[in-house]
């Protein structure tokens, strides 16, 4: 066979081997392009001991002196997971495991309706989650009127902010922001004086059960009086620990 032969030959291999190589390459793009994209909440992995509960407890309420479940104004989605009065199955989380709990932040200042799928899946993932989580109270305020409880300015519908801390001396900033609201508070016999008195000033220490919330709409809060944009709200149940036992607030302050 000549050497002319042999080079013609070589090259025909060649230039077949780069045609085979491209098809290849554009058929693993195309198939690449027609895959869906991986959700969130698919990925993300466990964060410390926060529970894993797909399916989670439908919220229940009721109408409170006129004002309804989803209040008047504002975000209606988030309006009832706040006035949620179901008490759940709660899981003791650590306190580290709620601080170092995330977010998408391109959800900060968002009303729900505006959210992308993706950040929903995954705020979906633990928010509506029973949790009961050990600490401390180091502050406590009267909230603003708010659309939740129909931005009615009596004490008797403002939502009670208490900061609550992993120690009993930590800054604000440190705190995880805890809410106790209106419908809660008439199934409770707390008084601010006794959250006062016998909590914050004693630094006695206290385990909250309630909600896992998000709360987009206050990330300039961060650092400030908050370190997280998650809440425990609202808070269903405030136990005191008195020696050895944990003792409901309500019998505590007797």
């Amino acid at each position: 066979m000549s050497g002319t032969l042999l080079r013609k030959i070589g090259l025909v291999a060649a230039a077949c081997a780069v045609i085979a190589a491209g098809i290849y390459l554009v058929r693993r793009e195309l198939g690449m392009r027609g895959l869906p994209s991986i959700s969130p909440s698919v990925v993300a992995q466990p964060v410390g001991d926060l529970p894993n509960i797909p399916k989670k407890q439908t919220p229940v309420s009721y109408t409170l002196d006129g004002c309804p479940p989803e209040g008047q104004g504002g975000d209606a989605e988030l309006n009832l997971l706040r006035n949620r009065a179901d008490p759940g199955h709660y899981t003791s989380v650590s306190f580290d495991s709620l601080t170092a709990l995330t977010w998408p932040k391109n959800l900060e200042r968002l009303p729900t309706m505006e959210w992308p799928e993706s950040g929903r899946q995954f705020i979906e993932q633990y928010a509506g989650t029973p949790i009961t989580v050990e600490g401390y109270i180091v502050g406590l305020r009267e909230g603003l009127p708010d659309p939740a409880n129909c931005s009615r300015p009596n004490s008797s519908y403002l939502d009670w902010h208490l900061s609550f801390t992993k120690g009993p001396r930590d800054n604000r900033s440190l705190s995880v922001l805890a809410e106790v609201t209106p419908r809660i508070r008439l199934q409770r016999d707390w008084t601010m004086d006794d959250i006062h008195s016998l909590l914050i000033n004693d630094h006695l220490p206290v385990r909250l059960s309630g909600w896992l919330y998000f709360d987009p709409e206050h990330p300039g809060d961060l650092g400030v009086t908050r370190t997280t944009l998650w809440e425990i709200n609202p808070v269903m149940q405030i136990h005191v620990l008195d020696g050895s036992r944990w003792v409901p607030l309500e019998g505590f302050a007797k």
